[in-house]
């Protein structure tokens, strides 16, 4: 059997694999990520991410979600493969570039006496064009849009940050805490309104600033985080007048995370904690 060597590292609770094929090339199969991902006979955790080498960024991240399926790329898991790579000393930098099949992201390392205490990540703008988040219609932007499932209607938002998102307000006196995300989650997520699969993030808003957000992410089901999710959020919160940005402070079920966004089409910023839960080694099977 072969050993592979990890790091086990989190933000706000979405937690992650983080494997070194920078400097020694590692390949795995979807089946063999799923077992590493799985929480009873694995090692456990949301997603995987190989850290690769790169002919155009400094890294590369090659992400999988927890059912061992490919995804564009993921906010919280990029601030893990940043602190990732500066622990393991692949970089000894405060700022560089990571490759994702979503595009270039730039990394800034809050560093103190040699630690990383936060990792912000420039996510570039968010996408409104519905063929490119993709939904299955043409048209303008998806705001308050009134979608049919068998369960209830529900008025989505849908955008993309370089993966695709469907967001969706809770009423006043609706209790975030109480409602069947394990039902509407995979409703939403495997709707034919979204051709390939979506996350989904439910939102109470509590002030001008602030957001409460529970998600079901997309191949994975419900995280106690979502980097890419608490952008969504707050972007479409911003474009709805429901805050006044643009700094935001998200709450998650694992956390908080701090969203900044000017408008228009200027870049996301993502802005958190990231820990270091262990190390260890995994027998291939």
């Amino acid at each position: 059997m072969k050993s592979i060597e990890f790091s086990k590292l989190n933000g706000q609770g979405n937690d992650f694999i983080l494997i070194d094929s920078f400097t020694d090339i590692i390949d795995l199969s979807s089946m063999q990520i799923a077992s590493m991902c799985d929480r009873h006979f694995g090692i456990g955790a949301d997603g995987l991410i190989l850290v690769k080498n790169s002919d155009i960024c400094d890294f590369y991240m090659d992400y999988y979600n927890q059912d061992g399926s490919k995804a564009e790329m993921c906010g919280n898991g990029i601030r893990c493969m940043s602190k990732f790579i500066y622990d393991m000393k692949l970089s000894t930098r405060d700022k560089f570039s990571i490759g994702t099949l979503a595009g270039e992201k730039i990394i800034e390392l809050d560093l103190f006496n040699g630690y990383v205490r936060n990792v912000k990540v420039d996510m570039g703008p968010p996408i409104f064009n519905p063929e490119d988040i993709p939904v299955a219609i043409k048209g303008g932007e998806i705001f308050d849009y009134r979608l049919n499932t068998p369960e209830r209607d529900f008025l989505i938002n849908c955008i993309s940050m370089g993966n695709p998102h469907c967001i969706v307000y809770l009423e006043e006196n609706d209790d975030l805490e109480k409602i069947p995300l394990n039902n509407w989650g995979l409703l939403l997520e495997e709707h034919s309104f979204f051709p390939n699969k979506t996350n989904v993030e439910f939102v109470k808003v509590l002030s001008g600033s602030e957001l409460k957000m529970r998600v079901w992410e997309r191949g994975v089901g419900e995280t106690l985080a979502c980097g890419t999710g608490a952008c969504a959020a707050a972007v479409s919160a911003f474009k709805l007048k429901k805050i006044t940005g643009p700094v935001v402070k998200v709450k998650v079920p694992g956390g908080i995370l701090n969203i900044i966004w000017k408008g228009g089409t200027s870049s996301v910023f993502l802005e958190g904690e990231v820990e270091h839960s262990f190390n260890g080694v995994y027998f291939l099977k």
